[in-house]
């Protein structure tokens, strides 16, 4: 089968298997980590405390916003590979002393400051890994690569959900942010492994020019190449669009599913379990499809059907109707994001291409924690009921996707610089 030669030729390159293996293993210990952080919640409160649960959530997001423009400047100066391997060991180093700050303090404040570090590093690791993939993977095994690569964490999910809060309940939190220091370890000392340096190319500079740059004037190039760059610039503000979209969705979808469909636990997590093998389908159809991987237009396309999707949800009278929508919002959610990756590494210069993912980084950084806000921040949403924000929310990602392929479709008219 064609999906068979894709995968497998891609998973034949020993590189990108290392680098694939290290996601999985510290996308096994992120989702024990998330668990641990519940544990300690529910240690400190005796409750699942929803403000508490937000502040570090928030904690975590916040250094997306302080240091993207860092990122913007470092990622192209210094090997990607020595980034996400730094990264990666340091993130290590805080997880493995999470047990020692709580014996000095078991408050859950105490860990607002390991978060934001620990959301700091993976500032950097993020664009890092998708500006290194072009110099893993050949050309054409490059959306399968990246399907792969931004599966990773649902599969860790898979692997991880059903035993992590057994694991917490029997361990405690604190072995837990142990084994999650491991796999950090695990994923630094296999991307070290990687015989290509991943050096960025070195941007030409102009005649004259100096040969120093500042911090400063890296990221400010960087911005300004982004905005100035008439494809690039709409598939950055589609990650914005996706991550708005997607900060709001799950919670909606859970509320929709308890309060007007009457699911107990165990219809919630099928319905969301839909969504996740939608998704399974949606990236397994854009990485064999060659009509679909030459199509520019795709992401913008797929945010339009994933609003109609999204609509649907609010149209379906069964749980199976609304599991079928949630499928289509899975596997359209799959088209719009790994296309959208894989053509900026395709036309962005391996010079900028850092830049230009932590910027997409820093705008949905925004949108995320836009969609906090309107969450709990507001009671703007609190006073709808959840079919209301879905329908909403479907008509926002489909007007969204279609003024981005407006966009899109403009700027391929226009002639080249």
């Amino acid at each position: 089968m064609a999906s068979e030669r894709t995968f497998g030729a891609i998973l034949r390159n020993r590189d990108f298997l290392k680098l694939y293996i290290g996601q999985l293993g510290s996308g096994v210990g992120d989702r024990l980590h998330q668990m641990a952080l519940l544990g300690v919640i529910l240690q400190v409160h005796g409750i699942a405390n929803v403000s508490e649960t937000a502040r570090l959530v928030f904690f975590g997001t916040l250094p997306v916003l302080l240091f993207s423009l860092l990122a913007v400047a470092w990622t192209d100066r210094w090997s990607r590979k020595l980034t996400m391997v730094a990264a990666d060991l340091l993130r290590a180093g805080f997880a493995f002393a999470i047990p020692l700050i709580r014996y000095y303090d078991p408050s859950v404040r105490a860990l607002y400051g390991v978060v934001f570090v620990m959301g700091a590093l993976a500032t950097f690791h993020g664009p890092a890994r998708l500006a290194a993939m072009p110099q893993i993977a050949e050309p054409r095994l490059l959306m399968a690569a990246n399907s792969l690569s931004n599966s990773s964490g649902a599969v860790a999910g898979l692997l991880t959900i059903p035993v992590a809060g057994w694991a917490v309940q029997a361990l405690g939190p604190d072995p837990c942010f142990v084994i999650d220091g491991f796999t950090f370890l695990f994923s630094g000392v296999l991307i070290a492994m990687i015989s290509r340096s991943l050096k960025p190319q070195q941007d030409v500079r102009p005649e004259g020019a100096s040969a120093r740059r500042t911090t400063l004037q890296d990221a400010k190039a960087g911005v300004a190449y982004t905005l100035a760059h008439r494809e690039a610039l709409p598939l950055v503000l589609s990650g914005g669009l996706f991550a708005l979209v997607g900060g709001l969705l799950l919670v909606e979808v859970l509320a929709f599913a308890t309060a007007q469909l009457r699911l107990a636990e165990l219809g919630v997590g099928l319905l969301v379990s839909a969504g996740g093998l939608g998704m399974a389908a949606g990236l397994l159809l854009v990485s064999q499809s060659e009509r679909l991987r030459h199509l520019p237009s795709l992401p913008y396309l797929a945010l339009i059907a994933m609003g109609f999707c999204i609509a649907s949800v609010t149209l379906s009278l069964s749980p199976w109707l609304a599991g079928l929508a949630m499928i289509g919002v899975g596997a359209t959610a799959g088209m719009a994001s790994v296309p959208a990756d894989t053509r900026l590494q395709e036309i962005v210069p391996d010079a900028r291409r850092g830049g230009v993912f932590s910027v997409k980084q820093l705008l949905g950084a925004l949108a995320f924690l836009f969609s906090l806000w309107l969450q709990f921040g507001t009671s703007l949403l609190r006073e709808l009921p959840p079919s209301g924000v879905l329908a909403g929310l479907g008509a926002l990602c489909a007007a969204g996707g279609a003024m981005l392929c407006l966009l899109h479709r403009a700027a391929s008219r226009q002639p080249a610089a």
